[in-house]
């Protein structure tokens, strides 16, 4: 346990003493009442309206520490996720995400269908999950132009990990490898559900010192992308033909250079 209830009790106190927080609410595991002892909390703060928001969101480092402040706290602004979104890590092991939003902005989302009030206004909170609870997830797309930009660069990034574990060098291809993972795995494990067995295997990773090892994984990596690839087809109906002899050429390369 990382003291998330510690934090919690403390929140719960810091928010019922602010003015200016007309509604706070958990979600994600929390909210759907499913959290463990590795659970983050996800936290959003309402306020009147934007200008409200942005008054609080100056002071978002202030508001932080103030929930613990025996604490020590570090801190970012995650943008790249949302606008509006600060990610604390607290030395206890707590991490929270805190969402500042405004009520005159904040509309109903399908994330927000299982949240656990801590603070609301005249019902505001409990009216907001039930329009949550119409709302629709928006199921991830991937176009088949999408893909087909995807797979040109698969190939050629795949080769340039693979040749240089078959001439036996470990660090040159290391940072390769990772790249390709960052750039192949996000948009397939978005659009596969966990149940797919293809997905399963795409997230089977391995890289370490023995060059022949990992270059063995590689053709299997190969293997497991092809498998996906071809389920996110089936899945999402796409227009997209393969090059079969390419392909085909490629695979008995690499199951030769690597058997």
């Amino acid at each position: 346990m990382f003291e998330q209830d510690r934090i919690l009790t403390r929140l719960q106190q810091r928010v019922m003493a602010d003015r200016e927080i007309v509604v706070c609410f958990l979600s994600g595991s929390y909210g759907r009442r499913q959290e463990d002892a590795y659970s983050d909390l996800d936290v959003a703060l309402v306020f009147a309206d934007e200008m409200a928001r942005e008054t609080a969101w100056q002071r978002r480092r202030e508001f932080i520490q103030s929930v613990t402040p025996y604490v020590p706290a570090k801190s970012f602004d995650a943008d790249h996720v949302r606008p509006y979104l600060h990610n604390a890590l607290y030395s206890n092991g707590a991490k929270v995400d805190y969402r500042y939003e405004a009520l005159d902005s904040l509309t109903p989302n399908p994330q927000d269908r299982d949240i656990r009030i801590i603070k609301d206004r005249d019902g505001w909170a409990e009216q907001y999950q039930q329009a949550c609870a119409g709302a629709i997830l928006p199921q991830p797309r991937l176009t088949a132009a999408e893909l087909k930009a995807l797979d040109d660069r698969f190939w050629v990034r795949y080769w340039n990990a693979l040749r240089r574990l078959l001439r036996g060098d470990f660090d040159t291809p290391f940072t390769g490898y990772l790249d390709l993972l960052n750039f192949i795995l996000p948009p397939f494990l978005d659009v596969l559900p966990p149940e797919e067995p293809a997905r399963q295997a795409l997230i089977n990773v391995f890289y370490n010192h023995d060059t022949g090892e990992t270059a063995v994984h590689m053709r299997h990596l190969l293997e497991n992308y092809l498998a996906a690839r071809t389920a996110v087809i089936r899945r999402l109906q796409l227009d997209f033909q393969p090059d079969a002899r390419f392909e085909a050429d490629i695979q008995r390369l690499v199951q030769s250079k690597t058997a």
